[in-house]
């Protein structure tokens, strides 16, 4: 881990002079200005608001009236410091329809489409699930439902993530192997995972995670084998290189840390765990309990993401990897079936769709009774105000001193 981190360090030259290479914008704070644009991407929505960019903008805006890839957006505003970067933010006033093109838009107006079908063949709150864990569209869910999965800690499973590309490109690679032959297959294979991510609106997230397949599956066409930890770290250097706004991106940090809580803390979880203890001792539930891939990948998750998440929330939920337990085994078969249920919709129609949107009903509905009743448990919420930056480097050297410590215990074996 050591010697990745020093990778990065080296790598700060470069962000500098990527930083040095950007547009200067002689504005100043509390200016008032006006801009005109078009999204290239769908609005990020999150809870009661929207937000998008526009060159080197960041507008924030009311969740309603919608914005969608392709308008052309006129604001004016007063420019705002972000925390970061001097990131400027301002109102939208308003915007003007143009017709998305190209591949791009071609996967936005599939995007869109299958929106509207989830939409139209299941109920509220439901049709935000599907759209969430398929798409990772958040437009459908209610501010009332993402707010009980904030509290939850589940807001993840509406991310789509390195999880969609695990199950999409599983799936797809087999099918492709029957028609091509491998080499061929695993080409056709990234440029599908690439225009998933187009679909699913270029969101940091999916894009870390695709760059990751990618990565990965161009070392199996050249006959090597992968690392990893290798290729976590050279992802997170190439998004940062292309667009070094991303570091003060909280969709980025969470999902970078999280995926290097799974690389990192979830092998070191599980060897401390391992060893053979008496049946009596809560030390031994607890090892079974580890075993569970759903729960140890939601506490090594939680470990590394929790700094990010009290700086910026200031909330945490100890029944988090529990309730992520109950509910993480649900997802595939919500991804796989929602899937399904878009392709069956545009083929067949909404009403096909319908029919068959009745089959997950049941997962949906233990899902979000599962998050609405654990959200009522206000007894294990925590709220912390004073969590400064100090004891985020505290935290993050005392994991670093555990995952250390298993690596070397595991090498002296």
């Amino acid at each position: 881990m050591a010697k990745y981190a020093l990778i990065a360090f080296l790598f700060l030259p470069f962000f500098y002079l990527r930083m040095q290479l950007l547009p200067k914008l002689n504005i100043k704070d509390g200016q008032l200005v006006k801009i005109t644009g078009y999204l290239s991407d769908e609005p990020q929505v999150s809870g009661n608001r929207q937000s998008f960019k526009i060159g080197q903008f960041e507008i924030a805006t009311e969740r309603y009236p919608e914005f969608h890839y392709g308008e052309k957006i006129q604001a004016t505003g007063k420019i705002r410091e972000k925390y970061f970067l001097s990131y400027p933010e301002i109102e939208v006033v308003g915007a003007q329809f143009i017709a998305p093109a190209g591949i791009k838009g071609a996967a936005v107006f599939l995007r869109l489409k299958i929106r509207e079908i989830f939409n139209r063949s299941f109920s509220k709150p439901y049709d935000g699930i599907v759209s969430g864990v398929v798409l990772g569209d958040k437009s459908l869910i209610s501010k009332d439902f993402w707010d009980r999965l904030k509290i939850t800690g589940t807001l993840h499973i509406m991310v789509a993530s390195g999880s969609n590309i695990a199950m999409f490109s599983e799936g797809l690679l087999t099918g492709l192997c029957i028609l091509f032959v491998r080499r061929i297959s695993l080409l056709l294979l990234i440029s599908l995972i690439w225009f998933y991510t187009l679909m699913a609106g270029f969101q940091p997230p999916i894009v870390r995670a695709a760059i990751m397949a990618s990565l990965l599956y161009t070392g199996q066409f050249f006959g090597r084998e992968s690392e990893i930890k290798r290729i976590l770290w050279l992802t997170g250097i190439i998004m940062v290189i292309i667009n070094p706004f991303l570091i003060s991106d909280i969709g980025f940090q969470l999902s970078f840390l999280a995926t290097a809580g799974l690389v990192y803390i979830q092998p070191a979880l599980k060897n401390m765990f391992s060893k053979e203890t008496p049946r009596s001792t809560a030390r031994s539930l607890l090892a079974r309990i580890m075993k569970n891939n759903n729960f140890s990948s939601s506490v090594s998750a939680q470990l590394a993401t929790l700094p990010v998440l009290l700086l910026n929330f200031g909330q945490f939920n100890l029944l988090s990897p529990l309730i992520n337990l109950a509910v993480l085994w649900t997802i595939p078969f919500i991804l796989q079936a929602g899937m399904g249920l878009g392709i069956i919709g545009l083929i067949g129609g909404t009403g096909m769709a319908r029919i068959f949107s009745f089959l997950l009903f049941p997962l949906l509905y233990y899902l979000e009774k599962i998050i609405d009743w654990s959200a009522r448990l206000t007894f294990f919420r925590f709220e912390i105000s004073r969590f400064g930056i100090v004891w985020v480097v505290v935290y993050y050297f005392i994991l670093y001193l555990f995952v250390r410590k298993d690596s070397r215990g595991l090498r002296s074996v």
